[in-house]
């Protein structure tokens, strides 16, 4: 009986010795991504049948976890571009370059065109950016 007791007294020593103020702050990431286009630059002008070279890059104090690029023409029809899951277990993923080369119809009509990137982080937190070009004959 006696072992037991003594069994008893040190699980309960453990039991409060283990515990531990939890009074600590957790830090929440409420930054959204950074997204920076640099090409096409804002008012450039196509040509129906021309190759827009778009760059980008995307980056994250905590992470990334999808990438969005869309074109939208004159008539308001949007076109995805590329929709990127690169969350990763392993990396930190917190950067992320574009590298889209965009054909345009030989059709294509004439007007302005927005492309739009989408970044969010993993903990969902949204940032857009968009460039607004031109397409004339």
């Amino acid at each position: 009986m006696n072992k037991l007791n003594w069994l008893f007294l040190m699980f309960l020593s453990f039991a409060f010795v283990a515990c531990d103020d939890d009074d600590e702050e957790v830090d929440l990431d409420v930054t959204a991504p950074t997204i920076t286009i640099s090409s096409p630059t804002a008012n450039a002008v196509f040509a129906p049948g021309d190759v827009m070279e778009f760059r980008a890059n995307v980056t994250d104090d905590q992470g990334l976890e999808n990438i969005k690029v869309w074109v939208t023409n004159p008539s308001g029809t949007t076109s995805e571009i590329e929709n990127d899951d690169i969350s990763d277990f392993l990396n930190d993923n917190k950067q992320k370059d574009l590298n889209v080369d965009i054909t345009l119809p030989a059709e294509a009509p004439e007007g302005a065109y927005v492309i739009t990137v989408e970044a969010t982080d993993e903990q969902g937190n949204n940032a857009e950016e968009s460039v607004t070009v031109s397409v004339t004959p």
